[in-house]
C-alpha cells in the first residue's frame, strides 16, 4: 500500500491506497472481499464500515452521514447508486473509491474537518468531478476551497494514457491537456482543483503511473478486473 502523509500530517487518521500486494480490493463484489479485508486490517479499519458508491464515471457527489456507514461493504447495505464522489464530516467513517488507472482524488479541509474522495476517469474528468467535489464540500459544510488540501493518487500517467483521436479531441475541446493522443489526467484534475479555488501549493500529485509502475492493478496493463482502493478517514 501507499500512505499519503501529506494528509495524515494535517490530522486525517487514514489516507491510503492499496496495491497489488494487498490483493484485489474491488468494492461490493465477493471476489474483492479478501483483499479489502487484508487492506483494512493493515490500516486498523473495520472493513464492514468502509463506505463506497457504485461508480459510473459521472459527477454525482454524496454526503455520507453516520447512518450510511458501511454502504457497499456491509452485507445487505447497498452502495450509493451512480456515485463517483463521497464527502463527510463524520469521525471514524472511512470513505473510499476503487480504481485501476482512473484517478483517485483525496481531499481534506483541516478547518471544517471535512474529507472527500473522488473517482476521476477520463469521462469524469471531462465532466469536472474534481471541481464538483470541492463545490459540494463548500455548499454542504461551508468549506473555503482555499483551505482544501488534495492528493492526486497513482493512476494512468501522461506519457502512457493513449486514447483514440476522437476521445483525445473531446478532452482537448474541454480545455484539458493533451499531447497528441496522450491525455494528462493528473494536470487536468489539478487544474480543475485550482479553478475551484484550491491553492496549487496544496495539491500533491503522486506522479506514479499505474500502467507502467507495476505495483498497482491496471486495466491497461492487466485487464483482469482487479482494483486498487483509495480510502480516507478522519
Amino acid at each position: 500500500m501507499i500512505r499519503f502523509a501529506e494528509l495524515e500530517r494535517l490530522g486525517v487518521a487514514v489516507a491510503a491506497m492499496s496495491d497489488r500486494s494487498d490483493g484485489d480490493c474491488r468494492a461490493h463484489d465477493p471476489s474483492g472481499e479478501p483483499g479489502r479485508q487484508a487492506f483494512c486490517t493493515a490500516l486498523g479499519i473495520d472493513c464492514a464500515k468502509v463506505t463506497v458508491g457504485k461508480q459510473v464515471h459521472g459527477t454525482r457527489v454524496v454526503i455520507v452521514a453516520a447512518g450510511d456507514r458501511g454502504r457497499g461493504s456491509a452485507i445487505g447495505h447497498a452502495p450509493f447508486a451512480e456515485t463517483d464522489a463521497l464527502i463527510t464530516g463524520e469521525v471514524g467513517l472511512p470513505i473510499a473509491v476503487t480504481v485501476a488507472d482512473c484517478v483517485p482524488i483525496l481531499l481534506f479541509d483541516p478547518v471544517t474537518e471535512v474529507i472527500g474522495v473522488a473517482h476521476a476517469g477520463r469521462a469524469g474528468t471531462v465532466q469536472g468531478i474534481a471541481r464538483c467535489t470541492v463545490e459540494a464540500m463548500a455548499a454542504s459544510f461551508g468549506t473555503n476551497p482555499a483551505d482544501v488540501h488534495a492528493v492526486i493518487g497513482p493512476s494512468a500517467g501522461p506519457t502512457s494514457y493513449e486514447v483514440s483521436e476522437e476521445l483525445a479531441r473531446e478532452f482537448l475541446e474541454a480545455g484539458l491537456p493533451t499531447r497528441g493522443r496522450l491525455l494528462d489526467l493528473w494536470e487536468a484534475n489539478a487544474g480543475q482543483l485550482v479553478k475551484a479555488g484550491v491553492p496549487r501549493g496544496q495539491i500533491t500529485v503522486s506522479g506514479i503511473c499505474t500502467i507502467t509502475d507495476g505495483r498497482f492493478h491496471s486495466h491497461r496493463a492487466h485487464a483482469n478486473g482487479m482494483r486498487n482502493m483509495a480510502i480516507l478517514m478522519r
